[in-house]
């Protein structure tokens, strides 16, 4: 994987601009890489050789409030896709194809379904659900305990999100970061330990997703719970999805229901697979689809 670097700018307008770093081959097929909650744009590094083989161009921002983008309060979901073109077209990019892993997948959902004209292929690994009226016990432990306390002030969740950043950059073997570890299912586990190239790529990216605090990561996080305001059943445009059967983020049946609403998606369950696994072990997998589609 290559170096982190510091990242390029694009000025969207009204005082706000938006970070975002390229990997893979400069002069491949334009792939929009939607990071998970809470990372970064530097997620996308993770694809880095798997896109310079297949001749794709991955191009990861940080949403709004994330990493070093502009914050944008009250912002939505159905607002990523205008953006996300006006920054194609400043890139001089006509169409592209698109990857959303856990927390990056609505956003490739709403782009697949208001401008379908724009995107090549659609792919999603791991994707969260809408969390409005959802039975959130399928959702990791930690997930549950901070739901309740995100109405709260989001400046109470700086210190708390800088200390989990530190944390995650910790020795797997030491506690706390054993401690997480033993919450995760044995396939993340096993990942988590035995990669600890894939582990800091993880660590740095959630660092850099949250320094600004907890101010825009809270925002990013409210979008789960809104009316997403996209009719499922008219979204025609093909989505490709990967869930792992053991998935302990987001479960395989939050996923299943979800997915089942979407005329134009395929779900694909990997059994033995858990959250951040199946995000590494299948990459391949989506990303051979976005080459091809």
């Amino acid at each position: 994987m290559p170096p982190p670097e510091a990242p390029r700018f694009w000025d969207a307008g009204g005082g706000r601009r938006i970070a975002w770093n390229e990997y893979g081959d400069p002069a491949g097929r334009p792939l929009i890489y939607a990071h998970g909650w809470p990372s970064s744009r530097l997620q996308g590094r993770l694809l880095h050789h798997l896109a310079r083989e297949r001749g794709m161009r991955v191009i990861a921002l940080d949403r709004p409030g994330i990493g070093q983008s502009t914050r944008q309060p009250w912002r939505t979901l159905k607002s990523w896709p205008a953006m996300i073109a006006a920054f194609a077209d400043a890139q001089g990019i006509g169409r592209f194809a698109q990857l959303g892993v856990s927390g990056g997948g609505p956003y490739v959902l709403a782009c697949a379904a208001l401008m379908p004209e724009r995107v090549t292929a659609s792919a999603v690994l791991c994707g969260a659900v809408p969390l409005a009226g959802a039975d959130r016990r399928g959702l990791h432990a930690a997930y549950r305990m901070l739901i309740p306390l995100r109405k709260l002030p989001k400046w109470l969740f700086s210190p708390s999100l800088e200390i989990a950043a530190r944390v995650a950059m910790g020795a797997p073997e030491n506690p706390p970061m054993s401690w997480i570890l033993a919450t995760l299912p044995a396939a993340d586990r096993e990942l988590l330990l035995e990669n600890p190239g894939v582990r800091r790529v993880l660590a740095e990216s959630f660092s850099e997703g949250v320094r600004q605090g907890g101010g825009g990561v809270l925002e990013d996080a409210e979008i789960y719970f809104q009316d997403w305001g996209i009719p499922l059943e008219k979204v025609l445009q093909p989505i490709r999805y990967w869930h792992g059967g053991r998935d302990g983020n987001i479960s395989v049946d939050m996923a299943r229901q979800f997915i089942a609403r979407i005329p134009g998606a395929r779900l694909d369950v990997d059994p033995e697979e858990g959250h951040f696994s199946l995000a590494i072990h299948r990459a391949r997998d989506a990303m051979d689809h976005l080459s091809t589609a």
